[in-house]
This record gives structure tokens, C-alpha cells and sequence, in this order.
């Protein structure tokens, strides 16, 4: 059937689909044609389909479309509350999930490790402080325990953990240190990047090394400022403000109406960020460019920190920085006395800015600190066990899974919408409903879902997590229907072409068909 007759079908028995118009109108020049004009002639609201039979039909008139004919589509959707399976294509497919992954990753950690679950990363300090000039002599060392969260999604301002540090070793008296600063980011193995991950995302932060000590998302901000004179060189900025990373090149200011662009590149084991390009001179807040790009290793990255704030708060540090490869001796913590500790917010809110912003870096460390408890090992491969562990206690199969990450980055994870699904399913009936649901994203609020099917039936009861690589589109959650009846369900499309504005619409079009099913 063609999408026209096909759409026009599914949109009749869909409520309130004037106010959808708005919300799909982003991308919206990027639509098919008749598409396009149903959308604008859908106006009127009717009432839920009667028969499960009817929704079913609509939704195999939807994917058999013609413009899916060269797509992989897995879907799956089940009664939560009669476990009736409403509708499944290809459910046991293995399928790229992107970061549906995290679904699997953040349930498996939230189960493991509890919803409660706090990091805490401590400073130790080895060696003596001469109380009579303020000298310590010895090394300053911070243990990492894998916690992401020291960045602005959870605090306003990260520098004050820092500057609290600071503040503690100059009330204890210490005015020098005579020694060095150690990173201890032991904790996790030396695993930079997930397995499979694209080598040009490198410079990216949502591509941000992992460490055990990580700080303001393992990047920086690159923040460029038009000059006041068409063709002076920008202002270029860093922040957190750092002599650890560097930059290099020049952009041009151009006439306000030019075509402006920049480019700013970070090669692999480098902290050389290479900029160049032009922007357009506009000197007010809007033409300000911000990018943020990962940095290489990024325990050095949070010491050099440390030791720049210690510094200004007048305590001199006369020895270098080093991470625990590096310093290689084995630090005897039972000798030492911890000075201070930082604690982070409780994993459900970590876990939320994992679900609801799709924030990959979190995942990974979320997903090996689990590793770390379950085995002892801070790793991927061990962290794929703890999942399927994980799975073995709540009768979920992994068979014909790989599970390569734990935030859909790699396109080595494959993971069918049924196993999905029966995730979802297992945290939905847990102890950690609550707290799970709350994690997911939902329209109109800030997170992946923000500019989809606001003002629709669907905005209000729906809680899901979207998945994007290129050619790679996932959408799975929870949806409730006309009749109050919860509904699970994981919506999979791999290998298009297409722009990825229509795969949405696909997806949120069947969102809506569930919003407005009832059987009464």
C-alpha cells in the first residue's frame, strides 16, 4: 500500500492530531509529500479503535510501506498488565540498538548496584606536614571510583569540588606541597574507548575517553568570540581555563551576512585542539559559538586542575602530575589517613541524565562500576557478564546478544527488540520501577523526547529512550493506552537511507496509534 492511503488509514484513528502538526513540523521540509499534507489535513479527533485486530492491521499497513521495503524493522509491543503480545515484527532479530543500549546497561547497574548507590572519591594524603612552615612533604593522591558526575548536569559550578579540596588541605595547614599530585583512576581497566568505536568521533565529548577519574565530562568547552573588526581573529576560549590542553590556528571574523563555519579537530593521544574556519561578526550572546571536545586522559586532565586551584589558593606544588599507570608503584592506602571525601548524587539521578539525555560517557562508567562490584574487574567484558547475570535472574535470554558497550556508541552491540523489551518488562515489575520510569525521557521535556509529540495524546503517557547512529533509529519505552492499559514496547529501524526525520515520524506515529488504542 502507498504511504498516502497507508497514512491516511492510521491518521484517521488517531486523537488530537492537530496539535501534532507543531510538533513534527522540525525537519518536516525532509517528508514525503503526501506525508506532508496528511499531516496538515489531520484535524479532527476520534475516538480509540474498538478491536485489537484493527491495530494490528494498521500497523502492518504502516512498516509494509514502500519506503521501508530496504529498512531491517524490529518491533515488539506486550500488555504489561496481561502480557499479551499486541503486535511483533522480526522481535528476535539482533539489531544495532545505538543508545537503546542503555536501557540494558543503566537496568542491569540500577538492579546490581541500587537505586541509592553513591561514588565517593577520596583524597589521601603520603607523607608528614612540618607543622612549623606548612610544608608537606610527600604526595597528594586522589582514588577514583569510576564516578561521572563531577560536570554541570549535576552541579552548577564542578570547580567548587575542587576548590573545596583545596580549602580542606589549607585548613589542615598545608602551605606547599613538596611531592607530587596522583590520580589513582585504578579502579577501572585501561579501556579509554568502548570496543568499536568510530575513530573520527574521537574529538567529540559524546565519544569522551572513559576513566575511573573523570571531570566535567572528560572535555572542555571551546568557546569562540567574533571580533569587533571584520577580519581580526576571533577570541578563542577555554573552560574550564587550562594549560593542559592547547590551541592552535585562528578563525576569521567575516561580514555579518557571510557564510561562516569552523572547524575544530583533536587527534587521538593528543590535547592539541587544531581550529580554523570563519564566524560571522555578531557580538552579542547569540553569536557566540560553544563546542565541547573530549581531552586525552583525562585523570592528568582533572590533576592539572587540581593543581592549578591549589595554586591559587597559595599552596605551592613543587613535583608533576601523574596518573596510576604512570606513577606504577602500588599505593599502600591502608598506611594513609583519607583527608577528605566528595560524594556523588545518588545513582537514580545519575541514571536519569543517562536515560533522559542520553549521556554517554555516564553509561560507561556506570556500567563498569557494576562490573567492578559484581567481579572485581572494571571492564567491559565483565560488565557484559554482570548484564547477562543480570538477565539470568529475571528469565531474560541474551542468547544471539552481543553487548560490546554500555552506551550504544559501538556498532558491534546487537540486541533484538524482544530482549529489549523483556528489560524493560523486568525493571517495570522490580523493586526499581519508580525510579527506572522517571529516567526515561518524555515529549516536552528537557532530554531526547523534548520536541517530539508534544501536545498529543501521546505526550503525557509516554516514557522512552531514543537510539541514533547513522542509519540507526530505536525508540523504546513504556506508553499507556486510551484505557489506562500499560503497554512495553521497543521500536527498531536499521540500515535506511532515509532522512531520519521520516524514520521518527514512523516511530512516533505508532506511538500515537498506542496512545489512542482502547478495547473498551
Amino acid at each position: 500500500m502507498r504511504l498516502a492511503s497507508v497514512f491516511r488509514h492510521v491518521l484517521s484513528a488517531v486523537a488530537g492530531m492537530l496539535v501534532l502538526i507543531p510538533s513534527l513540523s522540525k525537519g518536516q521540509s525532509t517528508l514525503p509529500p503526501a506525508l506532508k499534507a496528511l499531516l496538515l489535513q489531520a484535524q479532527t479527533e476520534t475516538s480509540g479503535t474498538k478491536t485489537l485486530l484493527d491495530l494490528q492491521n494498521d500497523l502492518n499497513m504502516l512498516l509494509n510501506d514502500s519506503l521501508l521495503n530496504s529498512v531491517s524493522v524490529g518491533v515488539y509491543i506486550a500488555s504489561l498488565k496481561t502480557k499479551e503480545v499486541l503486535f511483533a515484527r522480526n522481535e528476535h532479530k539482533a539489531m544495532i540498538p545505538a543508545s537503546n543500549m542503555k536501557i540494558i546497561s543503566s537496568a542491569s547497574a540500577m538492579d546490581f548496584l541500587g537505586s541509592d548507590f553513591t561514588y565517593t572519591t577520596t583524597l589521601f594524603l603520603d607523607g608528614l606536614l612540618k607543622k612549623s612552615n606548612g610544608e608537606f612533604v610527600g604526595n597528594v593522591i586522589i582514588r577514583g571510583a569510576g564516578d561521572p558526575s563531577m560536570s554541570t548536569y549535576f552541579y552548577d559550578d564542578p570547580l567548587s569540588i575542587l576548590r573545596q579540596w583545596c580549602g580542606i588541605l589549607d585548613s589542615i595547614g598545608v602551605r606547599s606541597i613538596r611531592g607530587n599530585l596522583v590520580g589513582d583512576d585504578s579502579y577501572f581497566d585501561d579501556e579509554p574507548w568502548g570496543l568499536g568505536w568510530s575513530w573520527d568521533d574521537v574529538p567529540y565529548a559524546y565519544s569522551a575517553q572513559i576513566s575511573a577519574l573523570s571531570f566535567y565530562d572528560n572535555s572542555v568547552d571551546v568557546i569562540v568570540k567574533p571580533a569587533f573588526s571584520v577580519g581580526q581573529p576571533a577570541e578563542v576560549q577555554l573552560f574550564p581555563a587550562t594549560s593542559y590542553v592547547t590551541v592552535s590556528g585562528t578563525i576569521r571574523t567575516v561580514p555579518r551576512d557571510s557564510l561562516a563555519s569552523i572547524s575544530i579537530m583533536r587527534q587521538a593521544y593528543s590535547n592539541i585542539i587544531y581550529i580554523s574556519g570563519s564566524i560571522a561578526a555578531d557580538t552579542s550572546e547569540s553569536g557566540i559559538r560553544r563546542f565541547q571536545v573530549s581531552v586525552d586522559n583525562p585523570t592528568l586532565f582533572l590533576m592539572s586542575l587540581f593543581r592549578k586551584m591549589l595554586e591559587e589558593q597559595g599552596i605551592t606544588v613543587r613535583g608533576g602530575i601523574f596518573d596510576a599507570k604512570q606513577w606504577g608503584d602500588k599505593i599502600a592506602y591502608a598506611e594513609m589517613r583519607p583527608v577528605c571525601y566528595h560524594s556523588s548524587p545518588p545513582l537514580r539521578e545519575i541514571i536519569r541524565v543517562i536515560n533522559t539525555i542520553s549521556h554517554n560517557l555516564c553509561a560507561e562508567q556506570v556500567w563498569r562500576t557494576a562490573a567492578k562490584e559484581f567481579s572485581g574487574k572494571g571492564n567491559a567484558d565483565k560488565a557484559a557478564d554482570m548484564t547477562r547475570h543480570f538477565g539470568t535472574r529475571y528469565g531474560i535470554s541474551f542468547k544471539g546478544a552481543y553487548l560490546a558497550d554500555g552506551s550504544g556508541l559501538s556498532r558491534f552491540n546487537l540486541i533484538s527488540p524482544k530482549q529489549i523489551a523483556d528489560v524493560l518488562s523486568a525493571m517495570y515489575n522490580s523493586k526499581h520501577r519508580v525510579a527506572f520510569m522517571r529516567s526515561l525521557a518524555v515529549p516536552g521535556e528537557r532530554g531526547t523526547l523534548q520536541n517530539r509529540l508534544k501536545g498529543t495524546i501521546a505526550e503525557k503517557v509516554l516514557k522512552a529512550k531514543t537510539g541514533t547512529l547513522t542509519g540507526v533509529s530505536s525508540l523504546s519505552g513504556y506508553i499507556t493506552t486510551r484505557d489506562q492499559e500499560p503497554l512495553v514496547f521497543s521500536l527498531m529501524f536499521n540500515g535506511y537511507t532515509l532522512p531520519a526525520s521520516i524514520i521518527r515520524t514512523f516511530q512516533d506515529i505508532i506511538c500515537l496509534r498506542l496512545a489512542n488504542f482502547a478495547r473498551k
